[in-house]
């Protein structure tokens, strides 16, 4: 089954922000819309695609400022772990220590159960709750066809992992997560961060040096 990938930085701290599509249904999800949110949506109109949901790996503003723009101009639902509301709800807050633009935030349209899986066409994605760079943080893992990938947000990136000393922030919590929900997958997994460079599963087991078996 064909899948459209465009990721691609948005924003003050170039926060990876995905658009999942099904050329054959035209329904895209759209992961971590940070900023930029004209820039989503020029992409969005010029692929044609309907927006069937717009999710979020954790409650950080450079990760959800977009959202509401982007959800009035293209539609679709806004999902997040519960356990990050609070970091939502203080998004005022965050703009000021972050140093980023006031947003204008939408209350969120549901909360993701873990193991749920979320449908766009021909395609979907499995929620993998690994809390520790947030206690709500959030990982999706694509559940078809034969690509293997995982979205990890700030829970795990190329050769370094999601910074602990924030609000919620639990450096044991973040490694047992990466330990026993994104180490224990396939090798190949690509991984797509929530910032920098993509890598695999395989090559952080073997050199990550935050986080080692």
């Amino acid at each position: 089954m064909n899948l459209f990938l465009d990721s691609f930085p948005v924003g003050l701290f170039q926060c990876n922000c995905s658009i999942l599509g099904c050329p054959q249904s035209k329904e895209a999800i759209v992961i971590d819309p940070g900023e930029e949110g004209d820039a989503i949506t020029k992409r969005l109109k010029a692929g044609g695609w309907t927006v069937k949901a717009l999710i979020h790996t954790h409650a950080h503003l450079d990760h959800f400022g977009a959202t509401a723009d982007v959800k009035a101009c293209c539609g679709g639902r806004s999902y997040l772990n519960k356990a990050d509301q609070f970091l939502w709800d203080l998004h005022e807050t965050q703009s000021m220590m972050l140093g980023l633009p006031r947003a204008s935030v939408d209350p969120v349209d549901e909360y993701f159960q873990d193991g749920q899986i979320l449908s766009f066409g021909q395609h979907s994605l499995e929620v993998l709750f690994t809390p520790g760079h947030t206690p709500g943080s959030t990982c999706f893992r694509l559940a078809s066809g034969e690509r293997q990938m995982i979205f990890s947000g700030d829970t795990l990136f190329r050769r370094s992992v999601g910074r602990t000393d924030l609000p919620g922030g639990d450096f044991d919590e973040l490694a047992k997560s990466i330990k026993t929900r994104l180490y224990t997958l396939d090798g190949d997994s690509e991984v797509i961060p929530g910032h920098g460079p993509a890598t695999r599963i395989g090559d952080e087991r073997r050199g990550n040096p935050f986080v080692r078996v």
